[in-house]
């Protein structure tokens, strides 16, 4: 089969190219992430060695082989930068520079132009080092589950390897300036940057766009103010908790907070020391929990806690604990007359066949702590089957379907 290493070489570049500019332009549509813009700008400066390379034998020796290599080198310094601002590491713009150096560098001592299998030797060397640079920056990435992270890794060690076995196969079969072997070198090569350059293209954009629908999920869980899960992730989590019982057998409790005072603190101080006392519940509250307990804020001043527990004591001592190392974290926001804390309610059930159903015996027990002076811990136990049978009247009516009706007026009553 006749290989037509020019137009092989003009297609590389033509699509290179095309897909440099596709990345620019994905990163200009997105200016949250940064990465695709490195990438474009990366394949660009491909490109353009590339192009120069096609140029070998019509023009200087010094543009379309020394200076071709070095925007090459300079592409693979841009696309390992790149790596490193998608993970939001700092960037060194003098490191993209090292590789292209050290290659001009050698390409000013005597003999060293002419000689090919020397020039094949330290070109793929070089190159390999920077594709294995930005194959380790992504795998340091790896905790953030982006599908297309792995396969881009394995992508680039890959082409690294590739790169690296032309290092022995050249020094076991020397070529020569205008042979053959140097001419389908060179139309390998250029087939294998075309399609590592597909591939990785097509990677990179997936990992931004997987990228850009992760935040998406996590700001749609997220309370923007506190920061911890909000609403609709807490009662997920919690359901997944009480799906997880059912076979474990081990008591589930729920924590319900309610700052004290809050309306006061926030006509008196403002709604930004409002704000910052919410935030400083929520950060001493996650500390005291820790991170891996679910947490949430469920509206306005309040906030709950699901987990797993031993008995009531257990939770109640947890509950406590909350509330004293808030009381102690929030008491630089408050004045001799009205210092912020909080109220929590403490449920316990071994078989709850609902969110609702916790959160209703769990509202008791806060009220029960508002009535009795605030800044306190109340909790209260019951069997799942007459949890909604024996509830008091402050409690949210239930209906069938499983939906809280009004809570916000019944609290609002007795939580301030």
């Amino acid at each position: 089969m006749h290989l037509d290493v020019q137009t092989l070489s003009v297609v590389t570049v033509f699509i290179t190219a095309l897909l440099g500019a596709l990345l620019v332009f994905a990163g200009l549509q997105n200016r949250s992430i940064r990465a695709p813009m490195w990438w474009g700008a990366a394949y660009v400066g491909n490109a353009m060695g590339l192009a120069l390379s096609t140029s070998r034998g019509t023009g200087p020796d010094f543009v379309a082989a020394d200076l071709a290599d070095t925007l090459v080198l300079i592409g693979y310094g841009l696309m390992w930068s790149g790596a490193r601002v998608f993970d939001g590491r700092k960037i060194y713009p003098v490191t993209v520079l090292i590789a292209p150096v050290i290659w001009l560098g050698f390409c000013r001592l005597p003999g060293f132009t002419a000689t090919a299998d020397i020039r094949v030797v330290l070109i793929s060397t070089l190159t390999a080092v920077l594709v294995l640079l930005t194959a380790e920056e992504l795998w340091r990435g790896r905790d953030e589950p982006l599908m297309s992270r792995w396969p881009s890794v394995i992508v680039l060690l890959a082409y690294a390897a590739v790169l690296l076995a032309r290092v022995p196969a050249t020094l076991l079969a020397p070529i020569t300036a205008d042979s053959f072997a140097l001419g389908l070198s060179f139309a390998l090569l250029s087939f294998g940057t075309l399609l590592f350059t597909v591939v990785m293209a097509f990677l990179q954009l997936n990992m931004t766009k997987e990228r850009t629908e992760l935040k998406h999920k996590i700001n749609s869980l997220v309370d923007p103010l506190s920061g911890v899960a909000n609403r609709r992730a807490f009662e997920d989590g919690a359901k997944n908790l009480l799906a997880d019982q059912e076979s474990s057998g081990e008591p589930l409790a729920l924590l319900l907070f309610d700052l004290d005072h809050f309306k006061q603190i926030n006509d008196r101080f403002g709604h930004g020391a409002g704000d910052a006392v919410l935030q400083t519940f929520a950060g001493s509250a996650t500390a005291t929990l820790g991170a891996d307990v679910l947490f949430g804020r469920i509206g306005g001043e309040e906030f709950a806690s699901c987990l797993p527990v031993g008995d009531l004591d257990e939770a109640f001592a947890i509950a406590d604990r909350v509330r004293r190392n808030f009381a102690a974290a929030a008491a630089r926001f408050g004045k001799d007359d009205l210092m912020p804390s909080v109220s929590a309610g403490v449920a316990l059930a071994h078989n709850p066949h609902a969110v609702y159903e916790l959160l209703a015996v769990a509202d008791r027990a806060l009220y029960r702590a508002k009535e009795r002076g605030r800044n306190r811990v109340e909790a209260e136990t019951q069997p799942a089957a007459d949890m909604t049978s024996a509830a008091p009247s402050l409690v949210p009516n239930i209906e069938a379907v499983g939906e809280i009706v009004g809570p916000s007026a019944n609290r609002r009553r007795y939580r301030s």
